[in-house]
């Protein structure tokens, strides 16, 4: 069965729920979540979206994100996105908003934090490959247009937040 997910109005209140597919197909405007992973040394946890993805294919994202499944909270999807795209179960924590559109629609988004020290379990359905990088590997992703263009805009913002 197919994932279900809410559409959003432009003031992000849920006007409904639909399957994903037509969801993308009407351009509504969804809920999503992104976690930014970072671990002791100071690094991020990248990965190189699939080949087989409609959305920005073989671009490298930070972290985990996913759309939020109809019922679900944004906490509840993001700890859910971590399990299944990374295999990791930190702690996280809210950290901003944004929005975000684009030719399927969009989405209102929230960016969650995660501290991760133990092994990555890369889903394979999700990315092409992935590792620990520094903050300047990730700046050069974004120079040479090889970051997704939603992941680009959180994660400039974090940086802005965070000072770092």
């Amino acid at each position: 069965m197919e994932e279900m997910v809410e559409y959003l109005d432009e003031n992000n209140q849920v006007q409904g729920s639909v399957a994903r597919s037509e969801a993308y197909q009407k351009k509504y405007k969804l809920k999503a979540v992104f976690v930014i992973l970072t671990n002791s040394e100071g690094k991020y946890y990248i990965g190189q979206r699939s080949k087989n993805k409609n959305i920005s294919p073989l671009k490298w994202v930070v972290g985990a994100g996913g759309c939020v499944s109809a019922g679900e909270t944004f906490e509840e999807a993001a700890a859910r996105e971590l399990k299944e795209e990374l295999g990791a179960t930190p702690k996280i924590t809210y950290s901003f908003e944004f929005n975000y559109s684009n030719s399927f629609g969009g989405y209102y988004g929230q960016v969650f934090l995660g501290f991760w020290n133990k092994k990555i379990v890369l889903e394979k359905a999700e990315f092409e490959q992935g590792h620990w990088a520094a903050k300047e590997e990730i700046l050069d992703l974004i120079k040479t247009n090889q970051l997704a263009p939603d992941t680009k805009i959180f994660f400039e913002k974090y940086l802005q937040l965070t000072k770092k």
